[in-house]
């Protein structure tokens, strides 16, 4: 695929960096987005706006999408496939459902194309530096010929198996973060409680049992409550109640998955849902 031209979709905080990666690495790149706006930065950049996704479609052999979740996926397919020429990539980097995939790949083969179920994890941070992780769905010949792309994006690529399967396996990554999450939320709470500081904290708990990358990440914003949001209540919502249906759907029991939502519903009916994972320690 080097040198042909990639259509993208999904200009939101972690979409927008990973376009412009794209591009700043020589792609032709055409965008396509409900809001205007936000195609700018890139326009500026020499990357073409289309008017419409069946337009976007059209001119490009591969197209990515990095939206909300499986209804917007869904629909998207619906408009983009059927105005693609024969052949063309369709790659998700979303989160979704593994229904969402086989639905993705049912419409693609009764169109002459491909679809890979790519969910990447690594926040906004991975996607401005390019060290984002993609667990990969689909045909591996498809991954093959997708790698010099998704190579700009991530710093690594895991295959998972077939249609669908990228998306159960950052399933399964989201509800261990769950996990994570809520018990730095609920330490956290107990250390501000307590008077205890970032600095000490981050000292005394490092290369312990209690460390993570959660924990890193978020041990000043939560103690603070404030800072830049790289992930909202919302996105996380989203993600575990797709895990949850996923569990549903497999008859297991998911009490984790139970109460983690519970206390993101309960942070959102406080902070509203665009507020950072960090309201979670308030």
């Amino acid at each position: 695929m080097h040198g042909t031209r990639i259509g993208w979709i999904g200009l939101g905080r972690m979409g927008l960096p990973m376009a412009q990666r794209v591009r700043a690495a020589g792609w032709p790149l055409s965008v396509w987005a409900r809001r205007s706006d936000t195609t700018a930065a890139l326009r500026d950049a020499g990357a073409a706006v289309a008017s419409t996704p069946e337009d976007l479609a059209r001119g490009c052999a591969c197209v990515v999408t990095m939206v909300g979740g499986p209804s917007d996926v869904d629909a998207l397919h619906a408009l983009l496939m059927p105005a693609a020429a024969p052949g063309t990539l369709f790659i998700d980097m979303s989160t979704a459902a593994p229904a969402t995939a086989e639905a993705a790949q049912d419409r693609a083969a009764r169109h002459g194309h491909t679809a890979l179920d790519a969910p990447v994890t690594g926040g906004v941070a991975g996607a401005q530096r390019g060290t984002l992780m993609a667990f990969v769905g689909g045909e591996a010949t498809a991954l093959e010929r997708a790698r010099p792309l998704l190579e700009v994006l991530c710093q690594r690529l895991v295959p998972c198996g077939a249609a669908g399967s990228g998306y159960r396996t950052k399933l399964v990554n989201q509800t261990l973060m769950a996990g994570a999450l809520m018990g730095v939320a609920d330490g956290l709470r107990l250390a501000r409680a307590a008077g205890l500081e970032a600095d000490f904290l981050r000292q005394a708990l490092a290369g312990g049992t209690g460390a993570s990358t959660i924990l890193d990440a978020y041990l000043p914003r939560m103690l603070s409550g404030d800072g830049p949001v790289s992930f909202t209540l919302a996105l996380l919502r989203k993600d575990l109640r797709l895990a949850r249906d996923e569990a549903a759907a497999l008859g297991l029991p998911a009490p984790l998955l139970d109460a983690a939502l519970a206390a993101v519903d309960g942070a959102i009916a406080r902070h509203g849902a665009e507020a950072g994972l960090q309201v979670l320690a308030r």
